[in-house]
């Protein structure tokens, strides 16, 4: 079996983080949240850049972090077998980041009470990848164009539920999909007929 070292490194760091959030007593409380590097729906960061990349791998509860784990679990996998662990990485922290950035850019013009946080903007980036590599490269399996597209389908619907932020998941999305229109096609390894995905067992 394939070793997706990228995705489970991910995967990782998000469990200790959440590990971390349950020794402090920061899950579900928002001031917690705060001191372990969430974004404040206040807008007001004081220069404290570096929350755009810690607030990418807190979860405010154990259901954001199960839903953000499968759609790891859906994405991860088949756009790290074609662009490999480091891309892999690379789409997700810029992801992750510009999503932060789209979610304090709105917040600096409309700010609220509470944290936003989550790894979904960075995931939302690999999807939107992923969904580019499998609809443009040769020989794609049609089961795993359509389990892209039902967390696709999924994913823009949960968004308009309450204390979710559909502009993180917008921002990954289209960062996601420049990034894979923009990659040099030597980086890009199709998979071939009979090769075996992850993501289609």
């Amino acid at each position: 079996m394939r070793t997706y070292l990228g995705s489970a490194g991910i995967f990782c760091v998000m469990s200790a983080a959440f590990l971390l959030e349950l020794a402090t007593n920061a899950v579900g409380n928002d001031a917690g949240l705060l001191d372990l590097g969430a974004l404040p729906d206040s807008g007001q960061i004081h220069h404290e850049y570096w929350r755009l990349l810690t607030a990418g791998f807190l979860h405010y509860d154990l259901t954001h972090i199960v839903l953000n784990t499968l759609l790891l679990l859906l994405v991860g996998p088949v756009v790290e077998r074609r662009v490999g662990t480091a891309w892999l990485l690379a789409i997700f922290l810029g992801g992750s980041v510009a999503s932060c950035a789209g979610i304090l850019a709105k917040h600096l013009l409309w700010p609220s009470q509470g944290v936003s946080l989550g790894a979904s903007g960075g995931l939302f980036a690999l999807l939107g990848t992923g969904l580019v590599l499998v609809f443009t490269l040769p020989s794609q399996s049609r089961l795993v164009r359509i389990r892209l597209m039902v967390p696709l389908v999924v994913g823009l619907v949960y968004s308009v539920l309450p204390r979710v932020a559909m502009i993180g998941h917008i921002v990954g999305l289209v960062v996601g999909t420049a990034i894979a229109l923009a990659l040099p096609l030597d980086a890009v390894s199709p998979m071939v007929p009979g090769a075996h995905d992850l993501s289609s067992r």
